[in-house]
């Protein structure tokens, strides 16, 4: 599987950074999981080339628990190969960014700062790649 992030401007949390950096690495045994942190720029899309599925963080987009993102992941990655997720910035996300988008996913009804939306996605992303593979991490 391989994924990337892409977070609109940079975090500049340093605490958050470590978290984020610990999961990216962990989620190595299952696949690759890239981090790209974009200022955005005129009508310049964020999204990465090799992406063939686009996703954005929305607080409107689908709602799943962590065995139906990893289900979602398991089935966009076999029908599009490479994903890309988008975390918009503190004002929301960049419009031709936002246009190109394949799919809407909500983190919950609840808006997060973008920081801790990055983080709990690539924390999710990583519990999802652990579903898929059968380990012991997901206790539901």
């Amino acid at each position: 599987m391989k994924l990337t992030v892409v977070q609109t401007g940079r975090l500049r949390d340093a605490h958050v950074a470590a978290l984020r950096d610990e999961y990216v690495k962990r989620f190595g045994r299952f696949g690759r999981l890239d981090i790209v942190e974009r200022e955005p720029k005129g009508d310049s899309p964020l999204w990465p080339s090799g992406a063939r599925w686009r996703i954005v963080l929305d607080e409107r987009g689908d709602q799943l628990d962590s065995p139906g993102l990893a289900k979602r992941l398991e089935r966009w990655s076999a029908s599009h190969g490479p994903l890309a997720f988008l975390v918009g910035d503190a004002y929301g996300h960049h419009a031709p960014s936002l246009a190109l988008a394949d799919a809407k996913l909500s983190l919950g009804p609840m808006v997060l700062p973008h920081q801790l939306a990055h983080l709990v996605l690539v924390e999710q992303l990583y519990r999802a790649a652990t579903i898929l593979a059968g380990t012991g991490y997901h206790h539901a």
